[in-house]
C-alpha cells in the first residue's frame, strides 16, 4: 500500500508537469483585470500571486529574477502546513508499519473471501488505533493549483500586451514592474533552446540553468526516496513481495522521467528555470528540516508505547 501511495503521488507530479506545459491557460496572455480576459482562475489565485510578484520585484528596481525568487520563498512556506500534514501521515504509517506487515503475514497463504475480509477488517483497526486517514495522501494535491498559478504569473508577467490579427485584445498590468529582466547576467525574458548550440539566438546560460534545474530535481527525488531511520527500523517485519519491487522499479522510471522533462521545460525558458531552480532547492532544505522534525515526532510516540518494537513468531 505504501508503495502504491508513492506512485500515485508521483504520478500526480507528472500529471502537473503535464498540465503545466499545455493544459494550464495561455501563458502568451498578459495577467490583466479586463474581466473579458481573465477568467476565474486569474481572479483567484494568479493575480494575487502575481501582486506579491509585482511588490518585491518593484522593492528591488524591478528586478524579475528577484520577484520569483522572493515569490516562491513566500508561496512555498504558505504550503508548507500542507506538506507537513502528509509528512505526519507518513510517521503514522511507520508507526503502525510493523502491525499491518504482521497482518498482511498473518493472512499470506489464506486466499478465501472470509480471510480476507478479516485481514481488511483488522488492517481498518490498526488505521484507526493509530489516526490514519487514508485520504491524507492527497494533500500534496491541494498545492497543485497554487504552483500552477506560480508557473503562470512567471510565464505571463512579464508580457506587456497581447496582439490578435492586428488588435490589442489585453495588456498586462504589471509589466513595468518586472522589467528588469537581467539576473546576475543572465536574461530572463530568453531561453536555452537548440539553436544556442550553433550561437543562433539561443543562450548557453539558459542551458546551464536547465543542467541546475536536473540537477536539484535529481537531487530531491533522491532524498524523498530515501527512508528515515525509524522506516529503516521497521522495514524488517513482513516480507518484501515482488509487486512492491515492481511498484519501486516503477517509480525510479517515473522519476528518471519527471527530471528529463523538467530539463527539456526549462530549456524553453529562462525565468521558468529560476524558478524551479529555486523551489527545488527550497524543497530540498524543507525535506531535510521535515525529516529532523519527523524523528523528534516519531520518537516522542514511540516513548509513549506507541510503536510496536518486537513481536513473537507466534499469531
Amino acid at each position: 500500500m505504501k508503495q502504491s501511495r508513492k506512485i500515485l503521488y508521483v504520478f500526480a507530479l507528472v500529471t502537473l508537469l503535464l498540465v503545466l506545459t499545455g493544459c494550464s491557460g495561455d501563458v502568451n496572455r498578459p495577467i490583466t483585470f479586463d474581466p473579458k480576459v481573465a477568467n476565474w482562475f486569474d481572479w483567484v489565485l494568479v493575480i494575487p500571486v502575481a501582486w506579491i510578484m509585482q511588490l518585491f520585484s518593484g522593492f528591488f528596481g524591478n528586478n524579475f529574477g528577484i520577484g520569483i525568487i522572493i515569490t516562491t520563498i513566500i508561496i512555498r512556506t504558505i504550503a508548507w502546513p500542507i506538506y507537513a500534514k502528509s509528512n505526519d501521515l507518513s510517521i503514522k504509517m511507520a508507526i503502525a508499519q510493523p502491525e499491518i506487515a504482521r497482518i498482511q503475514a498473518k493472512y499470506a497463504n489464506r486466499k478465501d473471501r472470509e480471510s480476507q475480509q478479516r485481514m481488511q477488517m483488522e488492517t481498518a483497526q490498526v488505521y484507526k488505533k493509530h489516526k490514519i486517514n487514508m485520504l491524507g495522501c492527497l494533500m500534496p494535491l491541494i498545492q497543485m493549483p497554487i504552483f500552477i498559478a506560480v508557473y503562470q504569473v512567471v510565464q505571463r508577467i512579464w508580457i506587456q500586451e497581447q496582439v490578435v490579427d492586428g488588435v490589442v485584445v489585453a495588456t498586462g498590468v504589471w509589466a513595468d514592474k518586472v522589467a528588469n529582466m537581467n539576473f546576475l547576467g543572465i536574461d530572463l525574458s530568453k531561453s536555452g533552446n537548440l539553436s544556442a548550440i550553433w550561437g543562433e539566438g539561443g543562450d548557453w546560460k539558459g542551458w546551464l540553468l536547465a543542467f541546475i534545474v536536473a540537477g536539484t530535481s535529481a537531487l530531491l527525488n533522491w532524498l524523498s526516496a530515501r527512508k528515515p531511520s525509524y522506516q529503516k527500523d521497521t522495514s524488517k517485519y513482513g516480507p518484501q513481495s515482488e509487486q512492491a519491487e515492481q511498484s519501486k522499479k516503477m517509480m525510479k522510471y517515473m522519476q528518471v522521467f519527471m527530471v528529463v522533462m523538467m530539463f527539456g521545460i526549462s530549456l524553453g525558458s529562462n525565468s521558468l528555470a529560476l524558478y524551479w531552480v529555486v523551489g527545488n532547492t527550497y524543497s530540498i532544505g524543507q525535506n531535510l528540516v521535515n525529516r529532523k522534525i519527523s524523528e523528534v515526532k516519531y520518537h516522542k510516540m514511540k516513548n509513549k508505547d506507541l510503536v510496536v518494537v518486537n513481536y513473537d513468531e507466534k499469531d
